[in-house]
């Protein structure tokens, strides 16, 4: 257990961490009241994809201006002005849904908002954690245990959320969101990180691209993390539809199926955070990749709801090892210089492609129902996996040499 977390022995990394851990829940518990009221108000599978669409196409669009900003300003800045802009949000939400004042329009208005922010957030906030981390060996670790924070508030949130929504009310959710940046916006002005390697703050994207292009296995990163952003779609938008519709459940059997999820992934970060090298990534993301194709199909036509627990475990596990083994492998190669372009690229490429996903999804599902883009889920990432599995011995061969230079191969 110490090894998993011995990251956390820097002071600024441990405060972060703290911070982080409080407010991912805040976010999770209105994530799950906000796919709950979307679908409550609307009864649309289509309008929730929607939903899911304008929360993430932003990402697609503004990722490029947040890798600017990246070498710009100061990145802790960034994140502490985001963080207030969300919490105003999440309190308006709170005083809107308490007065009845909620329609599918303030829905989808308040998801746009809500993704602008995050589209500039999550590439500084990926490029922000090498600031941190004072030594090097522990930055796989650091990148780990964000995961680790996401995935424990994503396992955690969802619970809370059921409880609040069944005990106090929607509106409750927001306001707990609110009151929770609080903690993150206390710890980011309380550390103190390195000076960041920053570019000219002039250059565009396209040096990012350019790196990806011509260093395959940073290409192959890429690739990826757009078909499992394909592949994660149907379970990001479609839980409120199986916990009501399908399993016959309520507020409570949403938060449970998302929790399941989290916890599969949950053990999944804990997995990584405890691994001491990158070596053997590559063969763990064919392993996620294959157990999630499986779980997903045999998902697709669950009417069970104690079997749709271990499915959706065995899914949040195998696609948190793909999506979290790319981040440490990108994270680990990428020149120091190019660090704020490329997880741009990466936000672009993982967030960005889930609002096309989702509508995708959304009209597939419109028209034969749901379970078959499960099937499509699973087909997906049986695809990458066997493609990942052919790759691997090319991409190793280019990729140790860098690994090697930085100190992150044991041999």
């Amino acid at each position: 257990m110490k090894n998993t977390f011995r990251a956390l022995a820097g002071r600024d990394f441990r405060l972060y961490f703290l911070g982080q851990c409080v407010s991912l829940v805040g976010t999770w518990v209105q994530q799950v009241a906000f796919g709950w009221i979307a679908y409550r108000v609307t009864g649309s599978a289509f309008m929730l994809g929607l939903v899911a669409f304008s929360g993430q196409i932003p990402s697609l669009v503004l990722s490029p201006f947040s890798a600017s900003l990246t070498d710009r300003f100061s990145r802790r800045s960034v994140l502490v002005v985001i963080q207030v802009v969300q919490m105003a949000l999440a309190a308006l939400l709170a005083v809107l849904v308490w007065r009845g004042d909620i329609s599918a329009w303030v829905l989808v208005l308040a998801s746009l908002v809500l993704g602008v922010t995050a589209a500039i957030e999550m590439p500084v906030r990926q490029a922000f954690t090498p600031d941190l981390v004072r030594d090097r060996a522990l930055l796989t670790n650091a990148i780990a245990l964000n995961s680790v924070t996401f995935n424990a508030a994503r396992l955690v949130g969802p619970a809370v959320a059921g409880a609040v929504l069944a005990s106090f009310g929607e509106a409750a959710c927001f306001a707990i969101n609110a009151l929770s940046y609080i903690a993150t916006i206390y710890t980011l002005l309380a550390i103190h990180p390195a000076p960041a390697a920053h570019g000219d703050g002039k250059t565009s994207i396209r040096e990012g691209v350019r790196y990806v292009r011509r260093f395959a296995p940073a290409r192959w990163v890429i690739i990826t993390v757009v078909v499992a952003s394909f592949g994660l779609a149907p379970y990001l938008t479609f839980m409120p539809v199986y916990a009501k519709d399908i399993l016959n459940g309520g507020a409570d059997t949403l938060g449970m199926l998302m929790a399941s999820t989290g916890l599969g992934a949950l053990s999944a970060a804990l997995y990584l955070a405890n691994r001491k090298s990158v070596e053997g990534l590559g063969i763990c993301m064919v392993a996620g990749c294959c157990a999630t194709a499986a779980a997903s199909i045999a998902f697709a036509y669950n009417h069970l709801l104690w079997l749709a627990f271990p499915l959706l475990i065995v899914s949040g596990c195998g696609t948190i090892i793909v999506v979290t083994s790319c981040n440490i492998l990108l994270q680990s190669m990428v020149p120091d210089n190019l660090r704020g372009k490329v997880m741009a690229l990466y936000t672009m490429s993982f967030i960005g492609v889930l609002p096309v996903a989702s509508l995708v999804a959304g009209a597939i599902a419109h028209r034969v129902g749901v379970a078959p883009v499960f099937v499509l889920s699973g087909l997906l990432f049986a695809i990458l996996g066997g493609s990942l599995y052919r790759k691997l011995p090319a991409l190793r061969e280019a990729a140790h040499p860098v690994l090697r230079a930085k100190g992150l191969l044991h041999h």
